[in-house]
């Protein structure tokens, strides 16, 4: 079956035409039921007072007459003033007149198209008059009143016809006109299916459809966007690999041809290479689990201050070696707090690491905590550095992003720390940010639900991360 028949325009026509047509049928049956009985109730008023006024006729003229004597010119006039057959009886039954004596047809009696009155005054029975439809000589027939009924069915059939079409005809041009915006936006979805991630729609339709174009563009540049970090991120990844790779590579080629003796130190070198491997390659590991939501943690109640205490302490040999003062910056009691441990004590290392690297030589590197209201814990790393310019703060927590992008690998990390300690902080629910000045250094800052389960976090253990 042709793909047309299964169109919405199609479906929307097809229903308009179906509502219609019950609608009309429906209207129409009603009017019509209402003007039939309309008709029949004005048929028996007339006949009722074309009845009472043939009843005072004659009734005036037996008493003008004495009796029924004469009765036939009367009778007759009367017939032709009210369209019916007049046939009048006396008392006994006899008959008296009958405005067609000579029509051919007689009366049969039928009670479907006659009415007997008995003729009475003051008690006193005269006769009895019968007034007959249908006879068609020397009468004066009035129009059919019945054929109102079917008249007004008829003009209701045309004009139910006309509305039809034109309601028919006006509905497809609409629908073609509404979901013009939707067959483009189903070719354009067509389209980004197949990899046209540059696919957009116009949005100047207004109402619901024009709010679907303007989140179908938001969602194709989302992807577009995904598409170009994802791209970036896989080049990055190579780039960041192929550094150790090389090095190892290099390095045993040397010690295979006999450039290079294989001592300790050639051995130190390599293991050291392997092992910058091997923490890129766990780095990317907990990243991609954090980001896929897979990622377990082990909440436990945590005291806040011994935790940053330890943390410290196994910096204070690197910040000595580069002459930075560690100093604590801690309140008496803080609240504590349920984490998983080891995911903090890795957030709150990334940072110190960052805060030594960038801090010269003479200069202080502060670690503070405090429990600003009954609900939240803050955590902070401020360094003396000279500190990031505004336009890299948007960009500070992206994968692979270095502040000084020529500074080497060796000495500049991964790029990855800053990255993975924001997924860690908000698989905590909690939120990372930084602060800086130019100049006068900067301040990581971490805030943690003092509960992530009465947030609705469920604690999770998973030995294998």
């Amino acid at each position: 079956m042709p793909s047309r028949f299964f169109s919405i325009q199609f479906r929307l026509v097809v229903g308009f035409a179906l509502v219609l047509g019950l609608a009309l049928f429906g209207v129409s049956w009603y009017v019509g039921s209402v003007a039939q009985n309309e008709v029949e109730r004005f048929e028996r008023r007339d006949q009722q007072i074309r009845a009472e006024r043939v009843k005072r006729l004659l009734a005036r003229h037996y008493f003008r007459n004495r009796g029924w004597d004469n009765l036939q010119g009367a009778v007759e006039q009367a017939a032709s003033a009210t369209g019916r057959r007049i046939i009048v009886e006396d008392a006994h039954g006899a008959l008296v007149a009958d405005s067609h004596p000579d029509s051919g047809e007689a009366f049969t009696g039928d009670a479907a198209r006659s009415q007997t009155i008995p003729i009475e005054v003051n008690g006193r029975l005269l006769g009895q008059v019968t007034l007959v439809r249908g006879e068609s000589t020397g009468t004066i027939r009035e129009p059919a009143i019945s054929r109102l009924a079917s008249g007004v069915d008829r003009a209701l059939l045309l004009t139910g016809l006309a509305a039809g079409v034109f309601g028919v005809l006006l509905v497809w041009l609409m629908s073609r006109r509404v979901l013009t915006p939707v067959r483009t936006l189903g070719a354009a979805a067509q389209k980004l299916g197949q990899g046209d991630l540059a696919q957009r729609v116009p949005t100047s339709v207004p109402g619901e459809l024009g709010q679907l174009a303007h989140t179908f563009n938001i969602m194709a540049s989302n992807l577009q966007e995904a598409e170009k970090r994802r791209r970036n991120l896989v080049a990055d990844v190579a780039h960041e690999l192929r550094t150790p790779l090389s090095n190892i590579q290099g390095y045993l080629e040397a010690v295979k041809d006999g450039l290079l003796q294989p001592n300790s130190a050639t051995i130190d070198i390599i293991h050291h290479q392997v092992l910058h491997l091997v923490r890129l390659v766990e780095d990317l590991r907990v990243l991609a689990l954090a980001e896929s939501g897979s990622l377990r943690l082990d909440y436990q109640p945590v005291a806040p201050g011994e935790l940053l205490e330890q943390t410290a302490e196994a910096f204070r040999a690197r910040a000595d070696a580069k002459g930075v003062e560690l100093v604590l910056d801690l309140p008496r009691q803080l609240p504590t707090v349920e984490m998983d441990r080891t995911r903090v004590t890795q957030v709150v290392g990334n940072l110190l690491e960052n805060a030594i690297l960038h801090s010269p030589e003479g200069s202080v590197v502060t670690i503070s905590a405090r429990a600003p209201d009954s609900e939240t814990l803050r955590l902070a790393v401020a360094d003396q550095g000279r500190g990031i310019e505004p336009e890299e703060l948007p960009q500070i927590f992206d994968r692979f992003y270095r502040v000084d992008p020529s500074r080497a690998r060796a000495t500049g990390g991964s790029g990855l720390g800053l990255t993975i300690a924001k997924q860690l902080v908000e698989a905590h629910q909690g939120t990372i940010g930084v602060e800086s000045k130019v100049g006068k250094g900067s301040c990581f800052y971490v805030e943690l639900p003092l509960s992530p389960r009465l947030n609705g976090a469920a604690a999770r253990t998973d030995n294998s991360i």
